[in-house]
């Protein structure tokens, strides 16, 4: 074989080698330590239980942080984060009480208004409204948050108010 058919049959191999394994990164969660975007949460599809299962490949049950601006005010112990400028995706941001005043916020539509930025800690999990009122002890509307059932949300350890958008 010759010099020029090799290096022919070469390059096209070590292209292949390289794109591969960046497109598989498409469909992973982020690793523990990597940045994690409102996108990555609200993309997120944690199986039943998984925020029980002490296993790295999902989000589910991970500690994350995000920075998201105050899209929606759903309930003094809930709203809905995305990206500046951004309408979606967005997730759901819960309170593990029944309002965010233990966390240093204090919920009221001026967060919208202002598109103000949050920097949001707290652990992924699939939302189950049932499991939620369980776990917290909280009663939740479920006509407001029944669209919800299923989907990413965080439930809040720290809240951080950035900046207002400008």
């Amino acid at each position: 074989m010759s010099t020029t058919r090799n290096r022919r049959l070469l390059v096209p191999m070590l292209l292949v080698a390289m794109v591969w394994p960046l497109a598989a990164c498409g469909d992973e969660a982020p690793a523990p330590g990597e940045n994690v975007t409102v996108e990555d949460v609200a993309e997120a599809e944690i199986p039943e239980g998984e925020e029980d299962q002490e296993r790295e490949p999902g989000l589910g049950g991970r500690v994350v942080t995000v920075q998201g601006v105050v899209l929606e005010i759903l309930d003094p112990g809930a709203f809905l984060i995305g990206d500046p400028g951004v309408l979606e995706p967005s997730v759901l941001v819960m309170s593990p009480s029944t309002d965010f005043v233990d966390l240093g916020l204090d919920v009221t539509d001026a967060l919208v208004e202002d598109e103000t930025l949050v920097g949001v800690t707290g652990t992924v999990r699939r939302l189950s409204l049932g499991e939620f009122q369980e776990d917290y002890a909280i009663p939740y509307d479920a006509e407001v948050f029944g669209e919800f059932a299923g989907e990413s949300i965080i439930v809040a350890e720290r809240i951080e108010v950035s900046q207002p958008v400008e």
